[in-house]
C-alpha cells in the first residue's frame, strides 16, 4: 500500500531532471534500457514539448497518446510547423484510453511485452502533473519502470481538484488489483 500514498509525498516533478541526462543515453544509469517519452496529446503544447524533449534523447521512443481525431490534429499541427519527424520508426501512436488513467494503463499494457523495463517520462501541464504521476507511480509500481514527469508549456493552467487525485488513486489501485479501472461504459476511446 505504500505505492498508494507515495505520490502524496512526492513533488510534482521527480527528483531527476530529464535534461540532466547525457545526450545519447537511452536510460539513466543503464545502457540499453529503453527510454520512453509520452504525451497525452489533447493539448497541442504537450505534443510539441514531448517532441522537443525526444529530439534531445537520441534512441528514445516517443509515444503520442490520444484518440484518432487528436492524432490527426497533432500530426497536422506539427507538419504545418515543419516539426513532424522524417523518421517515425521510433514514434508510436497509441489510440486507446479515454482519460489520463486509461491512457497510462494502455501504455502499461503495451510496455508489458517489452523485453526489459526502462525509463518513462510523461509530458503534461504543471497543473496536471501531480495527478498524472500519482496514477503512473501506482500503475508502474513493481514493474521496474522508472517514472518521472516533464512539464510542458501550455495555456491550460486550471488547477485540478484534490478529489480527482484521490479518485484516480483509487481507480489506479483497482486496476492494479483487478485489471479494471472502474469505467462502466466499456469504451476504450479509439
Amino acid at each position: 500500500m505504500a505505492w498508494f500514498f507515495a505520490p502524496l509525498l512526492d513533488s510534482p516533478r521527480s527528483g531527476r531532471d530529464p535534461a540532466a541526462v547525457a545526450p545519447g543515453s537511452t536510460q539513466p544509469g543503464t545502457s540499453g534500457s529503453p527510454w520512453v517519452i509520452t504525451a497525452l496529446i489533447d493539448d497541442p503544447w504537450r505534443s510539441h514539448s514531448a517532441l522537443m524533449l525526444w529530439r534531445q534523447r537520441p534512441g528514445a521512443i516517443l509515444v503520442f497518446q490520444g484518440n484518432g481525431e487528436y492524432q490527426a490534429i497533432t500530426r497536422r499541427n506539427l507538419e504545418d510547423r515543419g516539426l513532424w519527424p522524417e523518421d517515425t520508426s521510433r514514434l508510436l501512436r497509441l489510440l486507446p484510453g479515454c482519460d489520463t488513467l486509461g491512457q497510462i494503463t494502455a501504455l502499461a499494457r503495451r510496455l508489458e511485452s517489452w523485453p526489459r523495463a526502462g525509463h518513462l517520462t510523461i509530458v503534461t501541464a504543471e497543473t496536471h502533473m501531480a495527478r498524472t504521476l500519482a496514477i503512473a507511480r501506482i500503475v508502474y509500481a513493481g514493474t521496474g519502470w522508472q517514472v518521472d514527469g516533464y512539464v510542458s508549456d501550455t495555456d491550460d493552467l486550471r488547477p485540478e481538484s484534490p478529489l480527482r487525485l484521490w479518485r484516480d488513486q483509487v481507480r489506479s489501485t483497482l486496476w492494479r488489483l483487478t485489471g479494471w479501472d472502474g469505467r462502466l461504459d466499456g469504451n476504450d476511446c479509439r
